[in-house]
């Protein structure tokens, strides 16, 4: 009876190897996966974002039957929020200091 005990003791730890080696192959094919769908289209660069935000103006424009206007400088695409960003943190820290 302790050789039967001991020959079922031995299969269970066996599959919970497998179970391990399955577990960290789905991981890894995961991960794989999410790496390949990054590089073929998740990776679109800058350009992208001032691309989106010239057609978004461009349309607004037409919209609001507002004259086109060229766009020569990039950094006049920056969202409000992130314009002269380093002179606000600045004026804010400085004005917490003085209060």
């Amino acid at each position: 009876m302790c050789a039967h005990h001991e020959k079922e003791q031995g299969l269970r730890e066996n599959h919970n190897l497998v179970s391990v080696g399955w577990t960290l192959l789905v991981m890894g094919l995961s991960l794989v996966a999410v790496v390949i769908l990054w590089m073929w289209f998740g990776h679109i660069g800058p350009t992208f974002s001032r691309d989106i935000l010239a057609e978004q103006q461009r349309m607004l424009r037409e919209r609001y039957d507002l004259p086109a206007q060229t766009i020569a400088d990039p950094n006049d695409l920056t969202p409000p929020s992130l314009r002269n960003l380093k002179d606000n943190i600045t004026d804010i820290n400085s004005a917490n200091r003085t209060t």
